[in-house]
């Protein structure tokens, strides 16, 4: 039973990664489609693209945490690069506006893209620092992922407060990844019970003793 259970737990998994590839498609198609992007410059439509393609990574990132530890660190780099590619842009378009908005003056949607910008540089740095902190598991989850979750919710929020191509249906598809994004955490605990409860009932993956040194 125990072992059914995690199993359907692991396809809901890979539902939720394909969700979060459909609503990152989703996202493109509207921003794309938007009349804010029409005739705008180059770096603005870069700018936009890879914020909305980093914001379907972090949807995607919690399905991706059991048994996929090389692609949840991939992605996790990926995202931090777009994310590097999504500012530089503004940066580019319009150095005074973006260096204002990142201000402590600046509009509260801007500060909380940068502190979820600052989140997720702790977060990626946190993974590739998993085995030199010698951390225990259940405190580098609750740190790792905590953070993970605090800076997908800020960023969404950002995106969402922020006029531009992403209004209207934009906007669904954002609070819909943050959504997934929640759950995808919760799906994440819930199949670490299981593999608890069957490795303390004796059901679980059993230890093999190591053979014995030759004489």
């Amino acid at each position: 039973m125990r072992r059914r259970s995690a199993a359907e737990l692991d396809r809901v998994a890979r539902v939720g990664f394909l969700t979060a590839g459909v609503l990152g498609l989703a996202g493109l198609v509207v921003a794309l489609t938007s009349p804010h992007l029409a005739g705008a410059p180059v770096v603005l439509v870069v700018s936009t693209l890879t914020a909305v393609a980093a914001v379907a990574g972090l949807a995607a990132q919690p399905w991706l945490v059991r048994g996929r530890v090389r692609v949840h660190t991939g992605v996790g780099l990926a995202v931090l690069g777009l994310v590097v590619v999504h500012v530089a842009a503004l940066l580019v378009l319009s150095p005074d506006d973006a260096l204002f908005a990142m201000s402590p003056d600046g509009p509260t949607r801007a500060r909380m893209a940068l502190i979820s910008l600052v989140l997720l540089v702790v977060v990626v740095l946190l993974g590739l620092a998993r085995r030199r902190l010698g951390w225990a598991g259940p405190t580098f989850r609750l740190l790792h992922g905590g953070f993970a979750l605090l800076a997908t919710v800020l960023g969404i929020g950002h995106a969402v407060l922020t006029d531009g191509a992403l209004e209207g249906w934009g906007t669904v598809v954002l609070l819909a990844s943050g959504v997934l994004s929640v759950a995808g955490g919760a799906a994440a605990v819930l199949r670490r019970r299981p593999a608890r409860a069957a490795r303390a009932s004796g059901t679980g993956r059993a230890t093999v003793p190591p053979p014995p040194a030759p004489r």
